[in-house]
């Protein structure tokens, strides 16, 4: 067992049926973590209002949670169908080398 750290995410360095680590997954696709930390931002501070009574901006940080969230899932819509783009492409291509 080797003492190195997993590499980064570098394509060229993961066999096909590899698993990421989380590392490598943000380093992948960063929009996820991204909208995340942000609906988690948005979350925080609508349950500070709320507790400080300020209706304006508890209602304001919950429509913020709400899109976040909207465009987290799209991001991970939008990747996976790219992922799927890419590997479908590349079958294509596969196939095109066979001859067949």
């Amino acid at each position: 067992m080797s003492s190195e750290p997993p590499p980064l995410y570098k394509p060229e360095l993961l066999e096909p049926k590899k698993k990421l680590t989380l590392l490598q997954h943000c380093y992948k696709e960063p929009w996820i973590p991204f909208g995340c930390l942000v609906t988690v931002g948005a979350l925080c501070t609508g349950l500070a209002g709320f507790i400080q009574g300020d209706q304006k901006l508890m209602q304001r940080m919950m429509r913020m949670r709400v899109v976040a969230q909207g465009a987290t899932v799209l991001a991970m819509v939008v990747g996976v169908a790219s992922q799927a783009a890419s590997q479908l492409s590349g079958d294509k291509e596969s196939v095109k080398l066979s001859g067949k």
